[in-house]
C-alpha cells in the first residue's frame, strides 16, 4: 500500500510540474480532481471494464492538443490491464516521446509488445535516427529547449567575438550555431513525428484487403490481430492503406485501428 502511495505522488508530481505546460488555475484543477480520480478506479479495479473505465478518464484529459507522458503512461497501463493491447501499445509509444528515458515505461511497453496476438516483425529505425545518437535520449520538448539555449549561446558568443574582437570566439560561435542547427533538425522530426502521426495499431481483428472496401479480396492470408503495428502510407475516408513489416501492404478499416 506505501508503495503505491509513493508511486502516486511520484506520477502526480510530473504530471503537474513536469509536462502539465501553461494552463489556467481552474483548468489545472480539473484536470488534477480527473487525473486523481482515474489512479483511484486504477488502484481499486477488479475486472476490464473497470480499467476501460479509468482509461476513459484519462482520455478525456487528451484534448485539444494537450500531451503529458504521464498520463499517456498510465493510460497504456489502463489498456494493459484490460487487455486491449493495440491501444496500450500505441498510447505507451507516444509516451516514449515525451518520457524517452522511463524504465518502466520501456519495460511496460516491451511487455504489451510481447503479449500482443498481433505482434509483427519491428520497422528499422528511421537513418537520421543513427545518426543523430542522442535523439532517444531526450524528448522532443526537451530538443527544442535544447535547440533554444543554443541558438542563444551562439548568438552571444558571436556578439562578444564582434565587441572583443577575439578571433577564437568567432570559431567557438560558428561551432555553436551548426551544433544548434542540427538539434533544431532533429526536433522538428521529432515535433512532426509526434503531430503528424505515420503509425497505425491494429485494435481488434480485422482482414486487410487490396483495395478499399469489403469486395476486394483479402491482402494477406490472415486476418490481422490486435496489437499488430504499421506504417500508415495513405487514407481514403473510412479506410487506411498501411505497410505491415515482414508481410505487405493493404487496406483495412480506419474503425479497426488507432493512430
Amino acid at each position: 500500500m506505501k508503495q503505491k502511495i509513493v508511486s502516486s505522488v511520484l506520477i502526480l508530481a510530473a504530471f503537474f510540474f513536469l509536462e502539465g505546460g501553461p494552463v489556467h488555475a481552474a483548468e489545472k484543477g480539473e484536470r488534477e480532481r480527473t487525473f486523481v480520480r482515474a489512479l483511484e478506479l486504477f488502484d481499486n479495479a477488479k475486472s476490464p471494464d473497470d480499467y476501460r473505465q479509468c482509461a476513459a478518464l484519462l482520455e478525456g484529459l487528451l484534448v485539444d492538443g494537450y500531451q503529458n507522458g504521464a498520463v499517456y503512461y498510465n493510460l497504456g497501463n489502463a489498456y494493459m490491464r484490460a487487455g486491449d493491447y493495440g491501444k496500450a501499445i500505441s498510447v505507451y509509444r507516444k509516451a516514449k516521446m515525451l518520457r524517452p528515458r522511463d524504465e518502466y515505461l520501456d519495460a511496460n511497453l516491451r511487455q504489451a509488445l510481447s503479449v500482443a496476438p498481433g505482434k509483427l516483425p519491428q520497422a528499422p529505425p528511421p537513418w537520421w535516427k543513427n545518426i543523430l545518437f542522442w535523439s532517444s535520449w531526450l524528448s522532443y520538448p526537451e530538443k527544442f529547449h535544447a535547440a533554444a539555449a543554443g541558438w542563444t549561446l551562439g548568438a552571444l558568443l558571436a556578439s562578444l567575438a564582434l565587441l572583443l574582437r577575439v578571433k577564437k570566439l568567432y570559431t567557438v560561435s560558428i561551432v555553436t550555431a551548426l551544433v544548434a542547427l542540427v538539434i533544431s533538425i532533429d526536433a522538428g522530426l521529432a515535433y512532426a513525428d509526434v503531430t503528424y502521426t505515420q503509425r497505425g495499431v491494429v485494435v481488434k481483428e480485422t482482414v486487410a484487403r487490396k483495395g478499399i472496401g469489403e469486395r476486394y479480396e483479402p491482402a494477406f492470408d490472415q486476418p490481422l490481430k490486435d496489437g499488430a503495428e504499421f506504417t500508415i502510407i495513405d487514407r481514403n475516408g473510412e479506410w487506411v492503406f498501411g505497410h505491415f513489416e515482414g508481410v505487405g501492404d493493404g487496406w483495412l478499416p480506419h474503425a479497426a485501428v488507432v493512430e
